[in-house]
């Protein structure tokens, strides 16, 4: 599959989930920034959770996106959080020193 789609969910007030599907990479990078532009200041979350279960790839540009969109929730007093990467992907997080900044099990 190429691309990246982003579903939100809003399963409790203040927490915004966005799942993921497909490639997370230099393509698709805006992709997921766009979203959380779009998220935080419509929903004004306190917790902003982005689901990697179904990301098939995520390369540097990939983390890099995530990294930013970390920043930007940071700026907006949200907590952003990583949730159910697959085993390459938590391996390159851990590999980077991003799992703390995450929230993801060590």
């Amino acid at each position: 599959m190429d691309g990246l789609s982003a579903r939100l969910e809003a399963p409790d007030p203040g927490t915004v989930v966005i799942r993921l599907d497909g490639e997370l990479d230099l393509a698709t990078r805006d992709h997921l920034c766009d979203a959380v532009r779009a998220v935080l200041p419509i929903f004004r979350p306190e917790v902003l959770v982005v689901d990697l279960a179904a990301v098939s790839v995520l390369d540097s540009a990939g983390i890099g996106a995530l990294v930013s969109c970390w920043k930007l929730a940071q700026d907006n007093g949200c907590a952003l959080s990583l949730r159910n990467p697959r085993p390459l992907a938590y391996a390159q997080l851990r590999l980077t020193g991003l799992l703390d900044v995450f929230a993801l099990p060590v």
